[in-house]
């Protein structure tokens, strides 16, 4: 069941309890907080320090001789500025505000999980996405973690038909960025893509198309990974025959090992960087490290190289930064010098900010960056 919201900390028209004035209207009515647990509530009291509307609210807003509208944790309500409840909108779940915004869920009375709608509301209480889907996911990314994106899914089948749900992409101002037609949508391997205008498109259950939603670009190969401002696609070059039995494919691996080329390409779709006998591809924030018998490379976020296969070790430093080892020798290299330059290990900066100090370090996979989906 559905955590409705904790009764108010004070009853209407009680003497308010310790707490910060944040605002004073014209009518001598205060906008109170109290802080708690690193977490802070809103109300409003009188300038006799009586509560008007009890102080345990995400967002108050003033609407003038309209009243107030309060957030809850679980609802959108209306008072006049007499503290008397005038409207109530109850949600389903808990609202988490991202970028002023927040994903919520309603439900028709008596109804089941199959009645639920989905739509975003902002910390005013406007709608922003209207509550017709059957889900909303929002999401945003670390290089602009302001913007957010909204993934929507609705059933498209006729009255009487079998359900058939569909996917589109809407941005922060409810707009459409592509329509509600797709079996999925992916903000490919790296969801940084989504900055570029990247999205993996599944036109059919098993087939995807990376394309660009800005310039109209779709990639002239299925599937597909975002690196920088570049789109990679990973293929294997000694696939097993299909007639063989699992114990032979087995035996195949071993006398033909399995290597990968790579293809890089532009956002127009030129090909950028093309390699054979790829072992690994790796996505190291602006760089991308590649790998050939045993040995590194590096490549910067538009495919270009920056060094020769001759490093045996890749650790991230971030902002197109990349601290090389070659014969237990650590080197830093950085996308913004010319290629082939190698600067002292000293000079790598670390680019992580103390909010992701405590993030591992990915290292380089024995697998591509790009795997394909359904054998495809």
């Amino acid at each position: 069941m559905a955590q409705r919201e904790p009764p108010p900390i004070v009853e209407q028209g009680q003497p308010a309890p310790a707490h910060q004035t944040v605002a004073t209207f014209d009518d001598g009515l205060r906008l109170a907080r109290i802080r708690k647990h690193d977490e802070q509530t809103f109300g409003i009291v009188d300038r006799n320090n009586r509560v008007v509307i009890p102080i345990g609210y995400q967002h108050i807003i003033d609407r003038g001789a309209d009243g107030f509208g309060a957030i809850g944790l679980q609802s959108l309500r209306s008072f006049d500025r007499q503290g008397r409840e005038t409207a109530t909108t109850l949600f389903e779940r808990e609202l988490h505000f991202v970028n002023g915004q927040a994903v919520a869920v309603v439900k028709l009375p008596g109804g089941d999980s199959d009645t639920e709608r989905y739509g975003v509301i902002d910390a005013d209480g406007k709608t922003v996405i209207p509550f017709e889907y059957h889900r909303v996911f929002e999401r945003h990314t670390q290089s602009r973690p302001t913007l957010s994106w909204y993934l929507v899914q609705r059933d498209v089948g006729a009255a009487g038909e079998p359900k058939r749900y569909r996917t589109g992409l809407l941005d922060a101002r409810g707009r459409t960025v592509l329509p509600i037609e797709y079996f999925d949508i992916s903000p490919n391997v790296d969801i940084e893509g989504l900055d570029e205008g990247w999205a993996m498109l599944f036109e059919s259950e098993h087939s995807a198309v990376a394309m660009n939603f800005l310039t109209g670009v779709r990639m002239p190969r299925a599937g597909g990974s975002f690196y920088g401002r570049t789109v990679g696609y990973s293929s294997l070059l000694n696939p097993e025959p299909e007639t063989l039995n699992p114990y032979e494919k087995m035996q195949y691996r071993k006398a033909n090992p399995a290597r990968y080329r790579l293809e890089l390409f532009d956002t127009q779709g030129r090909l950028v960087y093309d390699q054979r006998d790829i072992g690994v591809t790796w996505d190291i924030k602006g760089l991308i490290a590649v790998s050939r018998a045993g040995k590194f490379a590096l490549l910067d976020a538009q495919g270009r190289p920056l060094s020769e296969f001759v490093y045996d070790a890749v650790k991230d430093f971030g902002g197109g930064q990349a601290l090389m080892e070659r014969d237990s020798n650590k080197v830093c290299i950085d996308a913004a010098d010319p290629a082939g330059t190698e600067r002292a290990a000293r000079e790598c900066r670390k680019a992580n900010t103390l909010k992701h100090k405590n993030e591992r370090e990915r290292a380089p996979s024995g697998f591509p960056a790009v795997y394909p989906r359904f054998g495809g």
